[in-house]
């Protein structure tokens, strides 16, 4: 991607990365034999020559470290460059609408010490928000009202829709581009201004939240991350606590669960008095983070206490708009994930009972969750570690029946995981169907 941004091919790239080193000369050569050079990366003078071609001074290159400095010189800069203004909220969330689907990111955009720094960030914004203001055609309250009941809408249909997660996604891509271009090009003032912020957080969050449903996790993050600064200006801590979580969701699937538990802290941090669901919330996601670090006793702690807050939910009746899908339900299966994360996956299965013999396809006249075919991915995952490949298969084949056709993101995470099992006979029907739904 950082190739591209030049418009260059292979080759002239590559042409172009060898005079730059040349131009460094022999001194930094020399460096760079005396120094190791990054484990999956280049030596210190081909990463200079990079960030040579590319313009990113070489202070950054040292400080992020390979390949995190990488992320300075594509679209992705406005997530760790950009100072955390109302402007600056305002530019990441429209680069966020331009994001390419066409093109999907196979890594994690902010991670590490650019993670910590953006945490710090983050809770510093929240004591001082900053809302902003605009002169022009003024935003009227029927555009506001209206783009808050479709928003509405689309959020109730996260606990079931009787159209895919493609359809749902495209109509909060619509929703989200058009807050975008209101706080981008329109005229308010600073209530309005910080109204608008927090509906383009729930659009993003939306986004991020139906992305992962279809499998695309470094599509998901970049939204979280656009998100959290939107309503970190907007001046809503409790927003912004469910969306780190919802951002640790996609360091726990593909990125490193310490980045997982430092967002969990620093939710935690936000809101001192979690509402209950919210609360279960975080110990889960915590415990998911401890086991996949091989901390079983961390495991069962957090996991306990995760109970505890979703029982104090159940008595108190007063449910959480920002958590409502945290029920005995999804705690079952996230508990499922962690012991299936720690390695125990007969402790983990029947955690999935829920999902395996209670699911929507048994109930027809409940619309299935977008998130449905992609909560089986723990299932399956459990029952190959079992041995148990013809019900692996089959929990597959029930998560097509749940959306029809799987996205190319979600399909691709069930034919990896089936790959090695081709020669078997359900494997290979299997990964024959979903050759099948896309072409190749």
């Amino acid at each position: 991607m950082a190739r591209e941004t030049l418009g260059l091919s292979r080759v002239a790239y590559a042409r172009l990365i060898v005079e730059a080193r040349n131009d460094l000369g022999a001194v930094l050569t020399a460096l760079d034999s005396r120094t190791a050079p990054a484990p999956k990366g280049p030596g210190h003078t081909t990463q200079l020559a990079i960030a040579r071609v590319h313009g990113v001074p070489e202070d950054e290159v040292l400080r992020m470290g390979w390949p995190h400095w990488l992320h300075l010189v594509t679209d992705d800069a406005a997530l760790l460059y950009r100072r955390w203004t109302p402007q600056s909220a305002i530019d990441v969330l429209r680069n966020t609408a331009r994001l390419d689907d066409a093109r999907p990111r196979a890594y994690l955009a902010v991670t590490g010490r650019a993670l910590e720094s953006l945490l710090k960030k983050a809770l510093s914004a929240l004591d001082h928000p900053q809302p902003p203001s605009r002169n022009g055609s003024p935003v009227t309250p029927e555009t506001l009202a209206h783009a808050e009941a479709r928003l509405e809408a689309l959020e109730l249909q996260e606990a079931g829709a009787r159209v895919t997660p493609a359809v749902l996604y495209a109509a909060a891509r619509a929703e989200h581009q058009l807050l975008t271009h209101l706080l981008s090009r329109c005229g308010y003032d600073f209530a309005t201004g910080a109204r608008l912020l927090l509906l383009a957080a729930r659009a993003a969050t939306l986004c991020g939240w139906l992305s992962g449903c279809l499998g695309e996790e470094a599509r998901a993050e970049r939204y979280c991350l656009a998100a959290i600064r939107a309503a970190a200006a907007a001046g809503a801590p409790r927003h912004v606590a469910c969306y780190l979580v919802e951002l640790a969701s996609r360091h726990l699937l593909v990125g490193d669960p310490k980045d997982a538990l430092a967002l969990v802290n620093a939710a935690r941090v936000t809101v001192r008095r979690p509402a209950p669901q919210l609360a279960a919330a975080l110990y889960t996601r915590e415990a998911q983070a401890f086991a996949l670090l091989g901390d079983g006793k961390a495991v069962t702690r957090a996991l306990i206490r995760a109970t505890t807050a979703l029982t104090a939910q159940e008595r108190d009746r007063t449910p959480d708009p920002l958590a409502l899908n945290v029920d005995e339900t999804w705690l079952a299966s996230a508990s499922g994930t962690a012991w299936l994360y720690l390695g125990r996956p007969k402790k983990a299965l029947p955690c999935f009972v829920g999902l395996l013999y209670d699911s929507p396809a048994t109930r027809p006249h409940t619309p299935p969750s977008p998130y449905s075919a992609r909560q089986f991915l723990p299932v399956v995952d459990t029952q190959l570690a079992l041995g148990e490949l013809d019900a692996a298969a089959a929990t597959a084949h029930r998560a097509i029946a749940l959306v029809g056709i799987l996205p190319p993101g979600l399909a691709r995470q069930y034919r990896e995981r089936f790959a090695a099992h081709v020669a078997d006979p359900a494997a290979h029907d299997l990964v024959e169907a979903l050759a099948e739904q896309h072409g190749h």
